[in-house]
């Protein structure tokens, strides 16, 4: 709990899923969307020339690069989509059993004041009381990942792009060698997904499937189905933003294919992420379940019930 990275991660829990005098301060359209961005002016454009088929860097859609806050100003919130889902009768059931902790706090008045949002939006509550599996180190799978908004860094070597994310220092590959997707059911679901990547002109398509069902779609607690596809469209549009579509396509659980809304990057100078010590790079923000564990029981699990923390385990 004394560890620089420690705070940083109990900072960005905070932030993510807070006891719901802090859910319900985010505000705004889509529960901490326009709201969130507007906390921080839009910078003027980047007129320097690029490669559009260059997309290797440290991209970022947080207002002030990484270390918590909200998204940028143009950049999207943490939500997929403000289109309303539909829902199978499946998908609703799934839907139902998620409990959330980011979005408007389930039944304040702020719920209450905005009915044009999806009830997704609108029911979130302590961690301590929802079943959000990323808030014991799971991993948070896609589109999730790419919707926090910290640091991306994308590698771009011959026959594969890496996808390495600050928050919790994971890592995510899609072939660029030609292979094709599995098909579905797969032998051996992952947390990442199967993707494989293509270039259609200065489009960058990404197509994956495969995932581990427990993951969510986005913080809001949607949910997905062992029969997901993702469709990730990248389109380098200036010298320091980087856009995202996406489309999920679920017949399990959706009733049909439900688009993102769209996503903005900005580019990062290179060292423009330092330690205190001056070494630049991504930081290890790591989920370890040894801190994370103790911070739940000392700090999240005590702030949404009300009750003192439980006794300490006894270690031998």
């Amino acid at each position: 709990m004394a560890t620089s990275t420690r705070v940083l991660s109990a900072l960005a829990l905070a932030s993510i899923v807070g006891a719901g005098a802090v859910i319900a301060a985010q505000g705004g359209r889509g529960a901490g969307g326009a709201a969130e961005g507007q906390r921080a002016a839009a910078r003027p454009a980047d007129t320097r020339p690029f490669n559009a088929r260059e997309i290797g860097g440290v991209w970022s859609r947080n207002a002030n690069g990484f270390g918590g806050g909200g998204t940028c100003a143009d950049c999207g919130d943490r939500g997929y989509s403000l289109e309303f889902p539909e829902f199978t009768p499946a998908g609703q059931a799934a839907f139902d059993k998620n409990i959330p902790s980011y979005g408007r706090e389930k039944d304040s008045a702020d719920a209450r004041a905005h009915p044009e949002e999806h009830i997704g939006r609108r029911r979130a509550q302590p961690p301590a009381l929802g079943n959000d599996l990323y808030g014991q180190c799971n991993p948070q799978g896609i589109p999730r990942a790419l919707l926090y908004p910290d640091p991306v860094e994308f590698h771009q070597l011959p026959d594969r792009i890496l996808q390495h994310f600050e928050w919790h220092y994971e890592m995510r590959t899609i072939w660029t060698d030609g292979r094709k997707l599995p098909t579905l059911p797969v032998d051996l679901p992952r947390w990442w997904g199967y993707a494989v990547g293509r270039w259609e002109g200065d489009t960058f398509i990404v197509e994956s499937l495969g995932y581990e069902e427990r993951t969510w779609v986005d913080y809001f607690g949607y949910p997905h189905s062992d029969e997901m596809r993702v469709e990730e469209r990248y389109r380098r549009v200036a010298y320091d933003t980087l856009e995202l579509n996406m489309t999920v396509t679920d017949p399990k659980y959706y009733a049909r294919p439900w688009k993102s809304q769209t996503k903005r990057f900005k580019l990062l100078p290179k060292d423009f992420i330092k330690t205190p010590e001056g070494w630049a790079g991504l930081l290890e923000d790591i989920c370890a379940p040894v801190d994370e564990l103790e911070f739940n029981r000392v700090i999240r699990d005590p702030a949404g019930t009300g009750k003192p923390p439980v006794p300490a385990p006894v270690r031998r």
